[in-house]
């Protein structure tokens, strides 16, 4: 009888425990958290929020934002969405409509039975008017100018008068043509002798070149 008494008691602590411990594991298969933007961040424009949304009994999930650090009027960002999310692009959220301030993301994941979890990332800052805005050009102030150049003495022009006169060019002389000398005139009476002169002297030439032959002949 003792050991079915141990052994009912031993029953009644497992079928207590159960219950914990399939809550625990349903715990820790949850994941309900946005890991974009974070929280004290500085946003403009199209903003990814990325993050996670599952849970058991899992029926949908949406993400919201409201104005301040603690909102009282929740926005929803886009749509509810029916599948579970992990590690990815939740919504996409467009604050280029949005005054520039302080604003808070919630993001719930609804089971079948209405309960939900929740997350939160606040004090973000969207800025998109500040990052638009161009400054406005300083003028920077002229230079203090140094005293005006004094203007120095205007050369004058001087034209020199030549010391001496100019030297007229000196004319380039004429080349006057050699004159032919005349051939010596013999005198009339001069002309017989100079005749018989030069016919001797034939005469001895023959004389002579036919003696030449003669001897070449009989030698």
């Amino acid at each position: 009888m003792m050991r079915s008494a141990r052994y009912l008691l031993v029953c009644c602590l497992f079928l207590g425990v159960l219950p914990l411990v399939a809550a625990t594991f349903a715990q820790q298969g949850a994941q309900v958290i946005i890991t974009s933007p974070q929280e004290n961040a500085t946003v403009r424009g199209l903003v990814i929020i990325r993050g996670s949304a599952t849970i058991p009994s899992f029926q949908f999930f949406k993400v919201e934002y409201g104005r301040g650090a603690s909102p009282a009027d929740w926005h929803l960002i886009g749509s509810t969405r029916p599948e579970p999310v992990i590690d990815g692009i939740l919504a996409q959220w467009d604050t280029t409509s949005l005054p520039d301030g302080v604003y808070t993301l919630r993001l719930q994941a609804v089971k079948n039975d209405g309960n939900y979890q929740e997350y939160f990332v606040r004090q973000l800052v969207v800025a998109n008017k500040r990052a638009t805005e161009t400054p406005t050009p300083t003028a920077s102030p002229e230079p203090t100018r140094g005293p005006s150049p004094t203007a120095g003495p205007t050369p004058t022009l001087a034209i020199l008068q030549p010391t001496a006169a100019l030297a007229l060019p000196t004319p380039t002389p004429t080349p006057v043509r050699p004159q032919r000398q005349a051939m010596p005139q013999l005198p009339v009476a001069n002309w017989g002798e100079a005749f018989c002169m030069g016919a001797g002297t034939m005469v001895a030439i023959f004389a002579v070149v036919g003696l030449v032959f003669g001897l070449r002949r009989y030698l």
